[in-house]
């Protein structure tokens, strides 16, 4: 009897010790090659919550679509994930992540822009990561200072060409990248009616500005682009053209300051300036954010390390590991901030960029859009064709959600 006693201590003791030691886990989501931004974070977040943090990397745009995928097949979801702006408001409607009822709080120490390109319904769904919009960078051995006009870097693109390397290279082929020349034109994507609020059924993708904006840039495309950064193979050409010298200037985002910086190239960062017409070029403005998925089993602990890692020690850090900008007032009033070239690049094109649409309806305007750049850029019809047919295609489309 005395033994079965006291192996059941010993079964009741080894029990309790298990659940006194069992951890709470979090999958986070990162995106491809910028976990190291949140490490020193997740070492304090696990430090004083004594949970686990288990970190994925892969393509933050995937994040919401892989999400779904992993559901179908029964594989473990994310606690955290990413999403960009755009794609707020159809994870939103759709019921993939949920409102985060610490942004009320929080808010203020945001820019305001940042706060509504993620909210949906009143509610707030995510937290900014960082800015996000197009800047130019430029190798200052082929190109000293940038320039204030467009029109200038167009003769500089000639003139590179005469001696076997281009000017300035971008993807210009993709909506993403080209709505800046057709939105300096007077192109809009959706009627802004005030208080934050779009009218889905009010586009602006085929007005004259919109017709004038494509047909500057397709013969900009065809006068000064290389053909092998075109097509959906031209991407793995266009940062090594810069990166080797052969291109002097590239049009991209914040994202890719790590792989300069790490290609030894003697570069800078500028804001694109005017285009011909005068108006200065305006590019989409979005942010990088976190989430918490609907599917997460610890919803709380995943908001406050949403909370945790945003603090300013930690986005600062975040900021010096992978040159992201966080959206957080304190930390763009700061010195670091103030006096870095790349921040201040960033930041004024930012204040010619048009804002973003995170409406639901917004995904129905990248694919058509794209198609429409490809056939005026092709020649397979005329701007204003290829901009009437894309508003066509997106209106039915929106008309059948």
């Amino acid at each position: 009897m005395k033994g079965i006693v006291t192996t059941a201590i010993a079964t009741l003791a080894l029990l309790f010790c298990t659940q006194a030691v069992a951890k709470d886990k979090l999958i986070v989501w990162e995106d491809t090659g910028k976990a190291h931004g949140i490490e020193k974070a997740i070492k304090a977040f696990e430090a004083q919550y004594n949970c686990e943090i288990e970190i994925h990397q892969s393509e933050y745009v995937e994040h919401i679509n892989d999400q779904q995928k992993a559901l179908s097949k029964g594989i473990p979801t994310p606690d955290v994930l990413m999403l960009p702006a755009d794609r707020l408001g159809d994870a939103a409607k759709n019921d993939f992540i949920i409102p985060l009822d610490f942004m009320e709080k929080d808010k203020a120490r945001y820019l305001p822009s940042a706060i509504t390109s993620l909210s949906y319904n009143n509610q707030i769904y995510a937290m900014p990561r960082s800015v996000e919009t197009l800047v130019i960078y430029y190798n200052q051995d082929l190109l000293k200072y940038p320039f204030e006009n467009f029109d200038d870097y167009i003769k500089f693109s000639k003139e590179q060409k005469k001696e076997g390397r281009y000017g300035v290279i971008g993807k210009l082929d993709v909506f993403y990248f080209s709505f800046g020349f057709i939105g300096g034109y007077g192109a809009y994507i959706f009627k802004d009616v005030g208080n934050g609020k779009l009218d889905p059924n009010n586009l602006g993708l085929n007005n004259d500005g919109a017709v004038k904006g494509l047909e500057f840039l397709a013969k900009l495309v065809n006068t000064t682009l290389p053909k092998s950064i075109l097509g959906n193979d031209g991407w793995g050409n266009l940062n090594k053209l810069f990166i080797e010298g052969k291109a002097a200037a590239i049009i991209t985002g914040p994202w890719e300051l790590d792989n300069f910086a790490k290609s030894n190239l003697n570069y800078g960062v500028a804001p694109l300036g005017k285009l011909p017409n005068g108006k200065y070029f305006s590019p989409l403005l979005s942010y990088r954010a976190y989430a918490v998925s609907k599917y997460s089993k610890n919803k709380e602990l995943a908001k406050k390390f949403l909370q945790f890692i945003n603090q300013s020690e930690y986005a600062l850090n975040r900021y010096s590991e992978i040159h992201e900008i966080p959206p957080i007032v304190e930390i763009m009033n700061m010195p670091i901030i103030q006096n870095d070239d790349f921040a201040n690049a960033v930041l004024t094109q930012a204040l010619h960029a048009t804002p973003m649409p995170t409406i639901p309806q917004m995904q129905a305007v990248w694919e058509p859009m794209d198609q429409a750049l490809n056939d005026a850029i092709s020649g397979k019809k005329s701007a204003k064709q290829a901009l009437k047919d894309a508003t066509d295609t997106i209106k039915n489309a929106i008309n059948a959600q």
